[in-house]
């Protein structure tokens, strides 16, 4: 509840919703978090709908060795940001093919329907968050990946 407001709401100016009894903290430890195997690469499902109930957004750590990728994708109804923690990667810089190389310390925000991946040129492991919102079917990409070459989701 915001303080001075007799209703119980919440206001940003983004968007006013309402506050139902807070709800619980969750706490999702790495070593306890569902991996999925990538090329090279292990994504741990640290915060998403099926874990925690996350309905706005979700997050994995996906750790890359060298030589290994998140392929480039895209969803049409949903942004998405790395964080770079370690290593260094290149990122698609729109469809023109080109990358665009990152490292530590480094966020990179794709906005809905663009095209994202990342390629670690690195010599040691590349580690980053990825966050999503809204959440989607990351199963489901993963699926994908072992079938097709270029994947686009819905959400």
């Amino acid at each position: 509840m915001v303080p001075g407001r007799r209703d119980n709401t919440e206001s940003s100016k983004w968007l006013l919703r309402v506050v139902v009894g807070g709800g619980c903290v969750k706490v999702v430890e790495q070593r306890k978090a569902k991996a999925l195997k990538g090329d090279k690469s292990r994504s741990y499902q640290l915060i998403n709908p099926d874990n925690v109930g996350s309905r706005r957004f979700m997050i994995t750590l996906v750790e890359v060795r060298p030589g290994g990728s998140t392929p480039p994708h895209e969803h049409r109804t949903v942004e998405s940001m790395y964080f770079i923690l370690e290593g260094r990667g290149e990122v698609p810089s729109g469809r023109s093919g080109r990358g665009k190389t990152v490292g530590a310390h480094t966020a990179v925000y794709f906005p809905a329907g663009s095209v994202h991946g990342i390629r670690n040129t690195g010599r040691t492991k590349l580690v980053y968050l990825s966050c999503h919102a809204p959440p989607y079917e990351i199963e489901e990409l993963y699926r994908h990946w072992r079938e097709e070459e270029f994947v686009t989701t819905g959400g």
